[in-house]
């Protein structure tokens, strides 16, 4: 799926939880590490706040996402490896801590790197 990517700026911080779950999205927990600056895409919205991003090769399904736009992207950090793995947008200030939004995620089947190779 080609997606163009557009830089978005959300007006409020995303935190993005990813649910852990064996023989899924293991390679994507082994190769990240805390601090790690890295870039999410919108690969499509599904709406009522079902996304599906891309991050790092994998693709991960949301629940409870902003009204993001396909092809729209955002940085995120390495808050926690967990489990679970959380993302958080880098476009925040320690006031915003009290107002994130929390997004629930988990790595779709067959949507790692080793299925985006195949294509």
């Amino acid at each position: 799926m080609a997606v163009a990517a557009k830089s978005v700026t959300s007006t409020r911080p995303v935190d993005i939880r990813v649910r852990f779950e064996p023989g899924l999205g293991m390679a994507l927990y082994a190769s990240v590490a805390p601090g790690e600056v890295g870039s999410v895409t919108v690969a499509r919205n599904l709406g009522r706040g079902r996304v599906m991003l891309r991050y790092r090769g994998f693709t991960l399904m949301t629940q409870g996402a902003p009204d993001w736009r396909d092809g729209e992207s955002f940085s995120v950090v390495v808050k926690e490896v967990g489990p679970p793995l959380l993302l958080a947008s880098t476009n925040r200030t320690a006031k915003d801590d009290q107002r994130v939004t929390t997004v629930d995620s988990a790595v779709v089947p067959g949507g790692g790197e080793s299925a985006e190779a195949g294509r």
